[in-house]
């Protein structure tokens, strides 16, 4: 017995969304979602008196390591701590969403999950929608360097690695606005 027409057709179609749709890009959190080109005219300005920015060295969702200036390419960072057990990591996704949206390659984000089951993240990262690359950071050794306790936090590294602000519970979207603007001259 041969299965209906409109079935087959179905599930070739099926199959080949399927395919297209895992070409288009890798893994929610991982090296496809690096930053991209830095806009030519974008300029920055550096936080006077602020300490460097601890290491922040680690391996992506997918496995590629990353370091601060692969991150950053030149530009201010906001790094959001967060786990996918945390109900208010969840709502600091729409702010930070929001903020890449507005700034687009004028900033580069990157979360840094203390999830130990990449399973679990993953699972967070596609619910959530998270366009930004994710350091998985099970051991919390990130966490850690920048004396984060409890998820969420976020912290902002200006363009020349210094580290501008940390707010221990995130921030809302008008706050991050306030420092960004302080740092970011010309947006491209």
């Amino acid at each position: 017995m041969t299965p209906p027409r409109s079935a087959a057709v179905f599930t070739v179609v099926a199959a080949l969304v399927l395919m297209m749709t895992a070409c288009a890009s890798g893994p929610r959190g991982g090296a496809d979602r690096l930053p991209g080109q830095l806009p030519a005219d974008a300029s920055f300005a550096a936080v006077d008196g602020a300490p460097d920015a601890p290491a922040l060295d680690g391996r992506l969702v997918d496995d590629t390591r990353v370091d601060l200036e692969a991150l950053a390419a030149g530009r201010p960072l906001i790094v959001q701590f967060m786990a996918s057990w945390c109900t208010s990591c969840a709502e600091q996704q729409s702010v930070i969403s929001t903020i890449a949206d507005e700034y687009g390659d004028a900033i580069a984000i990157v979360q840094v999950s203390g999830d130990r089951d990449v399973a679990e993240l993953t699972s967070y990262l596609d619910e959530q929608q998270v366009d930004q690359p994710v350091i998985v950071d099970p051991d919390l050794q990130i966490w850690r360097s920048f004396a984060v306790t409890e998820p969420p936090m976020t912290a902002l590294i200006d363009a020349e690695g210094h580290l501008a602000k940390l707010w221990p519970t995130g921030a809302d979207a008008d706050t991050i606005r306030e420092q960004l603007d302080a740092i970011v001259l010309t947006a491209g």
